[in-house]
């Protein structure tokens, strides 16, 4: 039976079904080819889409998706169709620069270690739990140290120097607001995960 074509009373041809490659047995493409009826006086071109997503692990993705084109192509090829085949690959996420693993009370830095205090951790712990955010001092106080009686605001500033100072190369991760306090501006480069990990 051949199916009708939704834009034109002209037939619609399908190729015969293609085999994709070794591990693709279950999978079948069907190459389509429109044949316009071009008797008729008015004819409208109609570019359409399809989006196929592929799922493979992250190392043989680019592969994967190399193999389904490819195969993609030859079956269109047969079938003569005027069809592009374009193979949009995701962008690899980036791996974040700090991780803190709050279950464990863990912070790496490139996957190193970074031995902090009680209320280092805790500290860094609530800047990136809240980024873009301003903290005075007096908040942070109440925050991480529970009380605003008996620290000094400058308590505050010592820790985040000590915490800049044990962060290497990822220190500018904290923001100083001159006469205010602190803020965290870059939570792509920071994973709070609350999951204990092996690592």
């Amino acid at each position: 039976m051949t199916p009708s074509c939704p834009l034109s009373t002209a037939p619609t041809s399908w190729t015969a079904l293609t085999p994709l490659p070794r591990g693709w047995s279950d999978a079948r493409v069907a190459a389509v080819q429109a044949i316009p009826d071009t008797t008729a006086d008015d004819v409208t071109t109609v570019d359409v889409t399809v989006l196929i997503r592929l799922s493979a692990p992250t190392a043989q993705v680019v592969d994967t998706a190399a193999q389904f084109a490819e195969a993609l192509r030859t079956a269109l090829d047969l079938s003569d169709a005027d069809v592009d085949v374009v193979v949009e690959l995701p962008r690899p996420r980036a791996e974040p620069e700090v991780r803190i693993l709050a279950d464990s009370r863990r912070v790496l830095h490139r996957g190193v270690d970074v031995e902090l205090t009680r209320l280092e951790f805790d500290l860094l712990h609530h800047l990136c739990t809240h980024p873009h955010q301003v903290h005075r001092r007096t908040s942070l106080m109440s925050s991480v140290w529970g009380s605003t009686s008996f620290v000094d605001t400058r308590t505050v500033d010592v820790h985040v120097r000590r915490i800049r100072r044990k962060l290497g190369e990822a220190a500018s991760l904290i923001t100083t607001v001159r006469g205010v306090g602190y803020r965290m501006d870059s939570p792509l480069a920071v994973s709070v995960e609350h999951d204990a990990l092996a690592v």
